[in-house]
């Protein structure tokens, strides 16, 4: 029985640095993502308390590392370095930071009257401004013929909201979503 507990020990000894060193890791790479988010929407002082956390975690990390670079210390690094940026990312799409611009696109429509091709996305962002949302419409030409862009840029949480309003007009309505890097900005001058 004593050679047991010794054994376990040993082991507890060599992987609780190791473990230790993982979470550490997957910690500060976690920051990392957070902190670059913040940094591309010019949130400088959030941005900088982030950093300062993130830099505490590595070198706490680094110190268990450097004092014995074991296989198992070296592993849990490069281990946490892995589970770090999963769960970063995780993170920054749960919590939907930034602002996207929603696309949608309304093709042309036939009217039964007099058979004249008309493209309607006035009326798929009047639904979108009904929703409390701005809307511009352009018109263009696509693939199969005559098509209105509707553009709207909003936080990126409330981008289902959008598309949501779209579609209560035009239920099959393709959309498309792009990340801006910078948060919107809201003019006193009008709206669009």
């Amino acid at each position: 029985m004593e050679q047991v507990l010794g054994l376990a020990a040993t082991v507890w000894t060599v992987l609780w640095p190791a473990l230790a060193v993982a979470a550490l890791r997957a910690t500060d790479v976690t920051l990392t993502t957070v902190r670059t988010v913040l940094v591309v929407q010019s949130k400088r002082w959030a941005a900088a308390g982030v950093a300062g956390a993130e830099a505490g975690v590595w070198l706490s990390a680094a110190g268990i590392v450097f004092a014995d670079t074991s296989p198992a210390r070296v592993a849990g690094f490069v281990a946490g370095v892995a589970a770090g940026t999963a769960i970063g990312v995780s993170l920054i799409e749960r919590l939907k930071v930034g602002s996207t611009t929603v696309r949608v696109y309304v093709p042309a429509t036939q009217l039964e009257a007099d058979g004249v091709t008309v493209v309607d996305g006035t009326r798929v962002a009047e639904a979108i401004r009904r929703a409390g949302f701005a809307a511009t419409v352009f018109t263009g030409q696509g693939r199969d013929g005559p098509v209105d862009m509707v553009l709207s840029t909003v936080p990126r949480r409330k981008a289902d909201e959008v598309l949501a309003a779209a579609r209560s007009v035009d239920h099959d309505a393709y959309a498309s979503f792009d990340s801006n890097p910078r948060p919107v900005l809201h003019s006193t001058a009008g709206r669009v």
